[in-house]
Formats: C-alpha cells, sequence, structure tokens
C-alpha cells in the first residue's frame, strides 16, 4: 500500500505550506465555495457554465404544484369571462361581479341567476333555474352564505356543504368527473 501524503510531511511544521498563517482559512483560496464568482473568480466561473459544470446567473425555484394549478385555473376563469363579455354574452355589472370572484359561492349564484337568466347564460323553467357553471368557466361550486332559490347547477366539483344548501331548497348539482 502506498505511503499517504501526511505521513511524508510529518515532523515538518508547515506541511510545505510557507509561513504558519498562509494556509489558514479560506483567505488562501479566495474564499470559500462560491464566493466570488462574479468578482474575482469570474473568468472561471464562465469558462465552467461553458463546459457545462456551473450554471450561471439566477436559477430561481420550481413554484409547488397546487399554486400553479390554482394560477391555471383563475386564468382559464377569467380568458373565458373575457370571451363571453367580448360576444355580447355578458354585460358589464355581471362580468365585474364574475371577474371578481374567482371562487364561486352559492349565495353568489343565489345573487346573480336572475341575471344570467336575462343574458340568456342560464335557464328557467317553472321556479328552477338550470346553469351550466362550465359554461361560465367555473370549476367548483363552494357552500359560503344562503340559497333562496330551487338552482339545478352543472358544476366539474362542489363542497358538501354547497350540495346541502342547493339540495335543501330543493335545487340539485350535477358534478361531473
Amino acid at each position: 500500500m502506498p505511503k499517504k501524503k501526511v505521513k511524508k510531511f510529518r515532523g515538518s511544521r508547515t506541511h510545505g505550506k510557507g509561513q504558519n498563517d498562509r494556509n489558514r482559512g479560506a483567505g488562501c483560496r479566495g474564499g470559500r465555495g462560491n464566493a466570488g464568482r462574479h468578482k474575482h473568480k469570474y473568468i472561471k466561473f464562465i469558462k465552467l457554465a461553458k463546459m457545462g459544470l456551473y450554471q450561471f446567473g439566477k436559477y430561481g425555484f420550481t413554484r409547488p404544484v397546487e399554486v400553479t394549478q390554482r394560477y391555471r385555473m383563475i386564468n382559464h376563469l377569467k380568458r373565458t369571462l373575457r370571451a363571453l363579455k367580448a360576444e355580447g354574452k355578458l354585460d358589464d355589472y355581471t362580468y365585474k361581479f364574475l371577474y371578481s370572484r374567482p371562487d364561486l359561492n352559492v349565495s353568489d349564484l343565489d345573487e346573480i341567476i336572475d341575471r344570467l337568466v336575462e343574458l340568456g347564460l342560464a335557464e328557467k323553467k317553472d321556479d328552477k333555474y338550470f346553469v351550466d357553471l362550465t359554461q361560465l368557466g367555473y370549476t367548483k361550486l363552494l357552500g359560503s352564505g344562503i340559497v333562496t332559490k330551487k338552482i339545478e347547477v352543472k358544476v366539474e366539483s362542489a363542497t358538501p356543504k354547497a350540495v346541502e344548501k342547493i339540495e335543501s331548497v330543493g335545487g340539485r348539482v350535477i358534478t361531473e368527473g
């Protein structure tokens, strides 16, 4: 087995590094780690980056999946509402009302349902309303507030509280998926 280098230096005071303080700390190597990569070690790091051994500049972080899904859902909703307004199917009041609510509660739906019927985005037969929230861009119906009208809602998903409140008044929730 070959001799270790440390054994060779036993008995030597500085192990071939010159004066005592020359090999102490990180001063002899220009700082620890990536220190100086944009200053005195700049050229070295550019060369490493060209070889693919170092990623140069800022490279941030990856957003959590839940956050990106939420943003996608809100952007889809806003795009759908803008398209409906451009086609003339939404008036200013209804557009602003829905645009300001990325999540739709049963009380919001109860408040705006008559207006949706006037605009042709919902139907009324006898005393029951029929509305497709997926057509408006909404994916989920939440259960906050009070429902006073019989509404049949078609939506991708709804909270149990929302289903309970709509069914207690005589309505129905049709979930897809």
